[in-house]
């Protein structure tokens, strides 16, 4: 079975630096693992919570766990964005959110 994970950085401030080090550890990942499309890491900021999370895909799974992230639920569709990565991965991993304006 296939698991997204999830780490919680912080507010926007205090997000700055893990995102930097999360972007610096991608490449090496993301080429180790094959640079398959599906390969991904996306990013949520909650206003209400002021926190931003990110999500990594499940073939990013070594990837995350290496950063200490955790397992989580499929993420939804929706404020997320595509922050490394591959932009096919969308259509790969949302296929029910191609046709949505």
């Amino acid at each position: 079975m296939s698991f997204w994970h999830e780490k919680k950085l912080g507010d926007g401030i205090e997000a700055s630096e893990p995102s930097m080090e999360i972007t610096s550890a991608f490449v090496p990942a993301f080429i180790a693992a094959g640079t398959p499309h599906d390969f991904a890491v996306f990013s949520r900021y909650d206003l209400r919570q002021n926190l931003v999370t990110v999500y990594f895909s499940p073939s990013a799974a070594k990837f995350a766990r290496a950063l200490w992230a955790t397992p989580c639920d499929k993420p939804t569709r929706y404020p997320l964005r595509l922050m490394l990565g591959d932009a096919r991965a969308w259509d790969i991993l949302f296929p029910e959110s191609k046709h949505l304006p």
